[in-house]
């Protein structure tokens, strides 16, 4: 929650000196349309709040001087969820981990308030985003006498369908940062986590349990759900709708 406090903050004051900055140095008039039809850009927003691994590339065409769609597409990592050792039943011997991201996005430009041709400006639009995430961990498992190797995996996803309201700006007609500041939507979670061994039903409840307050704890929405801890305990599975939200910033050449 801090990491999202600060970065949040962090967008709010570089929006105000950003916008006399990008209006004195872009050079094409009110009312001009540039030839420029195209802009990619570079997401470090997952990088900033998860983990420098994560790598996010965005493309944006111009398609009307006043819409334009984006393409968002990167790998995702996020830090590990449980300890090396899981209420002392096991011990994590191996880990393996990836994901990724990917987002469409129609953008309407609202060119009666803003001073410059587009991409620069206001603009509100609908979004879908895409998110999944799997893992692998090797367990050793300590109760067990024989057979005392075990494997945890797990695969999670979500989708979010929303409205977002942003601003771009334009610096010497080529560099862009894009800021998307209000961004809810409706987001539905799912998944499901597999765990294999010398393990009894009740030791894999605790198991689940662990790994699902590490959930709610990462993300506490989730918890709102009264039914979903006591679900994904006994099955491991994830299967709940909640309120999202979305923001990041980005930086981009315009082409």
């Amino acid at each position: 929650m801090m990491k999202n406090l600060i970065f949040s903050i962090c967008c709010f004051v570089l929006i105000f000196p950003s916008t006399f900055f990008a209006q004195k140095n872009d050079s094409i008039a009110p009312g001009q349309q540039s030839n420029l039809k195209n802009v990619l850009k570079f997401n470090p927003t997952p990088m900033i709040l998860w983990s420098w691994k994560n790598v996010t590339f965005s493309y944006e065409r111009i398609i009307s001087p006043r819409q334009s769609v984006s393409f968002e597409l990167g790998y995702l990592e996020f830090p590990k969820l449980i300890n090396d050792t899981v209420v002392d039943l096991v011990n994590i011997t191996s880990s393996e981990k990836w994901g990724l991201n990917a987002t469409v996005e129609y953008r309407f430009y609202l060119t009666k308030l803003n001073t410059r041709h587009i991409p620069a400006g206001l603009y509100i639009g609908p979004y879908l985003t895409y998110y999944q995430y799997q893992f692998k961990n090797g367990l050793d498992i300590f109760p067990a006498t024989v057979d005392t190797t075990g494997m945890m995996k797990g695969n999670f996803w979500a989708f979010n369908l929303g409205v977002e309201l942003g601003y771009q700006f334009v610096f010497w007609k080529r560099w862009t940062l894009d800021m998307v500041l209000v961004g809810p939507s409706i987001s539905y979670y799912g998944g499901q986590t597999e765990i294999t061994g010398n393990l009894d039903g009740s030791q894999v409840e605790q198991i689940n349990e662990a790994l699902y307050d590490k959930l709610i704890e990462r993300f506490p929405g989730i918890a709102t759900f009264s039914t979903t801890g006591k679900t994904f305990q006994q099955t491991g599975k994830l299967d709940v709708f909640r309120m999202g939200f979305r923001y990041l910033v980005q930086i981009g050449f315009h082409f």
